[in-house]
């Protein structure tokens, strides 16, 4: 990743004399702002031509611990379309308040929400700052450091097998009385009601939690005229498992599962990112055996493929076209066959690991995937010729739904959402990690940014990573058993395990990923000093970014386009509640 130079930020310091440099051995320079400047900086971050970091993509909270004054500090990445390059941002939150950011950037809305629903902090002028995950009534703040790993355990919760033998239960049945606290039907109401507090109509349409049109638990409120749509709010946190949480608790390696069961759709993308992030805080980036910087590639991108064959089989199926469901799923059985075959499981892969891959690939993997490359070509010139001219398909997703370029800065929009709208991000180009600096490939992107656009660049991603999975095959075949997949320090003082034992992460901060078929998912990780758990880790949710943008275009719209909307924006719940 291409971060902002130190002379650019000495720069900054020359201006505003209240800036103070974080330097990195790493490269990944930040800079500390006082709350009451951070504003006027930020905006002149934004609007000048030399910087010009307009587009956004993350603001999260670390929590220093009970004892440090000030505790809580802001985050900020930033990204410059311009010069490709990011900076981190941070400012100390006095007296647990930050100035809100949704004034410079819209897509500061839900992160607000998110650091008060896990943090506690306050944002000062935030329009309607109410909880993210949580239901309004839960007194409590997750991911701070004094909140305990179990929870608090308030509320008793009896099971049936209590009723015959009470207090005697043994053995695994023993479990504690005690649960942490569920919300009630009040408690949902009220979750409800603070969500539309400018309700206009009379008529608010429930849409989930549970709708096979949702694509998973989230609940959709409609503030409905007639068929039109004038209020709209989205209640997410069904599926929050507190994976930040656990993460801090766990080291390294041990995180990598729980991203499998972020995007379980493509979850080998999940790895991906935490290993690209590690890797880089590790230094040992550069140093990742060949044969696992390829095979990572390879597979990242046939899970790409999986990935959008799902969406595209659920989304027509979703419109009325029943046929491309059966189809799509075919080949989606294909990978997932290759992908038993390479790592003995088929949904939650858990096959990357810090420092390459698991284990090599067995005989006979590249066969197969060439002859699944060889044919998918043709198979997806049979959905095309289904699909994309096909008139009520058409009609169905021109012009709705469009997303402007302004709209994926503001929002901090990636992957096939933002480049549908024209945005040619794409980490894989930006960054170029594992293999990605070695092979040849597009970056498709669209011209209108509707829903169609968005269809086409999904469908050309999956020629490109076709494309891509072909020349990985290429180089493997020229490779021996013998070359390593795995990194092997050469400093005895440098511990890496594939279980994860004994690796320690360094003092430092980091923020890397992977451009996955939801958009970027990014890892940063703050580490005070030295240790084996993490200090903070965060997850940048490129479909919790890329879902925020749903209401905003909803409004004004017939309810029939909710579907194609929300289908063509292409979420996953597992990893927007994470």
């Amino acid at each position: 990743m291409s971060w902002i130079s130190l002379d650019k930020i000495n720069k900054l310091k020359e201006r505003f004399d209240y800036v103070e440099i974080n330097e990195s051995d790493k490269g990944f320079h930040s800079v500390n702002v006082p709350k009451e400047n951070l504003k006027d900086f930020l905006k002149f971050l934004k609007t000048d031509p030399e910087y010009s970091f307009k587009m956004f993509i993350d603001w999260t909270i670390i929590d220093h611990g009970v004892k440090a004054d000030p505790r809580f500090e802001g985050v900020l990445i930033l990204f410059s379309p311009e010069h490709k390059e990011r900076i981190i941002v941070k400012s100390w939150a006095i007296d647990e308040t930050l100035p809100t950011l949704t004034d410079i950037w819209p897509g500061a809305k839900w992160a607000e929400r998110e650091a008060w629903d896990m943090f506690g902090i306050k944002f000062e002028g935030h329009e309607n700052l109410v909880r993210m995950f949580m239901w309004e009534t839960y007194p409590y703040h997750p991911l701070r450091k004094d909140f305990p790993l179990r929870g608090h355990e308030e509320v008793e919760l009896p099971s049936l097998n209590e009723k015959e033998r009470m207090d005697q239960l043994e053995g695994l049945q023993n479990y504690s009385r005690m649960h942490t606290a569920l919300p009630t039907l009040e408690d949902l109401e009220i979750t409800q009601k603070k969500r539309l507090p400018n309700k206009k109509s009379q008529v608010v349409l429930n849409w989930g939690p549970l709708h096979p049109g949702t694509h998973g638990t989230i609940w959709f409120l409609f503030d409905m005229e007639g068929e039109y749509v004038q209020e709209c709010d989205i209640i997410i946190g069904q599926l929050h498992r507190g994976v930040e949480k656990l993460a801090e608790n766990m080291n390294v390696q041990q995180i990598i599962p729980y991203t499998d069961r972020m995007d379980y759709i493509a979850s080998m993308n999940e790895n991906h990112s935490v290993c690209v992030a590690a890797e880089k805080l590790l230094g040992i980036h550069e140093k990742i055996p060949e044969k696992a910087k390829y095979i990572r590639t390879m597979l990242a991108e046939l899970s790409r493929i999986n990935s959008h064959l799902l969406w595209l089989g659920t989304y027509a199926l979703d419109l009325g076209a029943l046929t491309m469901f059966l189809y799509t799923f075919r080949e989606r059985e294909k990978i997932m066959d290759i992908f038993e075959g390479i790592s003995g499981a088929r949904f939650t892969i858990n096959y990357f690991r810090v420092g390459g891959v698991y284990a090599d690939l067995p005989y006979g993997a590249l066969d197969a995937i060439e002859h699944f490359i060889k044919d998918f070509p043709t198979r997806l010139s049979d959905y095309e010729t289904l699909l994309t001219r096909n008139r009520i398909w058409l009609k169905r997703n021109i012009d709705v739904g469009i997303i402007s370029e302004k709209d994926v800065y503001d929002y901090g929009l990636t992957g096939a959402v933002a480049r549908a709208s024209g945005v040619p991000y794409d980490l894989r180009i930006i960054d170029k990690y594992d293999a990605y600096g070695e092979v040849e490939f597009d970056v498709p992107v669209g011209e209108k940014g509707d829903s169609y656009d968005r269809y086409l660049v999904r469908i050309e991603e999956m020629k490109q990573s076709a494309r891509i999975v072909e020349q990985c095959i290429e180089k493997l075949r020229k490779m021996s058993k013998n070359d390593p997949f795995f990194y092997e320090p050469e400093d005895k003082k440098m511990k890496i395990t594939i279980d994860g034992r004994g690796t320690k992460l360094f003092k430092g901060e980091v923020y890397a990923g992977a451009d996955n078929p939801r958009g970027e998912l990014g890892v940063y990780i703050y580490m005070p000093k030295d240790g084996i758990k993490p200090h903070r880790f965060r997850l940048r949710s490129g479909a919790f970014y890329n879902l925020q943008i749903f209401p905003k275009l909803m409004i004004g719209r017939p309810i029939a386009d909710a579907i194609t909307i929300l289908s063509t924006i292409d979420p996953v719940v597992g990893e927007t509640d994470r």
